[in-house]
């Protein structure tokens, strides 16, 4: 993969999510050049994903099969979301897309007592992740996937420390059944009937 061209930042603490209620990737917010949110947490891809377009093998086990197709399914807004990206660069606050105060918290998504319960404790568990170790993580980020079942990010995090083996070059994409968290990305994908479950699609 070529290095970026682009100055990047890795969140390695999910400040980002904390601060604009990112539950999934890829999420974004708009900001603009005076330090204005103006458009909210929503699904942000810019290009179609190859996956999409893939031939599905014959003869998968049921379950592999099921999950191909999910993600077959997923939403695709890229083209959309590209386009509308292009507007504001050209035409900053007057572009429809670049939205008014009032109007991003509007579209913002409301935090309920339990998704701020649920916030809470994995940012313990991630605090107990770096001080002591990920064993001591796993109680808090257990409630907090009980708490707020449709955020992934809380979810992948944990998944990939037990499902990545530590010497691995890649992280482990499916991050399928194990010994310690109840939820897996293909039963809680498949079990909420697809990946749209956990996407908060933009409005453009």
């Amino acid at each position: 993969m070529a290095a970026p061209t682009h100055p990047c930042v890795v969140d390695t603490t999910h400040v980002t999510g904390q601060m604009f209620g990112f539950t999934n990737i890829p999420m974004a917010v708009w900001i603009d050049e005076n330090g204005n949110l103006v458009r909210p947490a929503e699904g942000a891809s810019i290009e179609r994903s190859p996956l999409r377009d893939m031939e599905i093998p014959e003869g998968l086990p049921e379950r592999l099969d099921a999950m191909y197709r999910a993600v077959k399914a997923i939403p695709d807004d890229a083209d959309e979301y590209r386009a509308a990206i292009l507007d504001w660069v050209r035409h900053g606050s007057a572009s429809p897309f670049a939205l008014t105060p009032d109007e991003v918290v509007t579209r913002s998504q409301p935090r309920s007592d339990d998704e701020a319960r649920a916030a809470a404790c994995f940012e313990l568990g991630e605090h107990l992740r770096r001080t002591v170790g990920p064993d001591a993580a796993v109680p808090w980020w257990r409630e907090a996937h009980r708490l707020h079942p449709l955020n992934l990010t809380y979810k992948r995090q944990a998944w990939t420390l037990v499902t990545t083996a530590p010497d691995a070059t890649e992280n482990d994409l499916m991050q399928g059944p194990n010994d310690v968290y109840e939820s897996n990305l293909m039963d809680d994908v498949l079990g909420a009937g697809g990946f749209g479950a956990f996407i908060v699609r933009p409005q453009l």
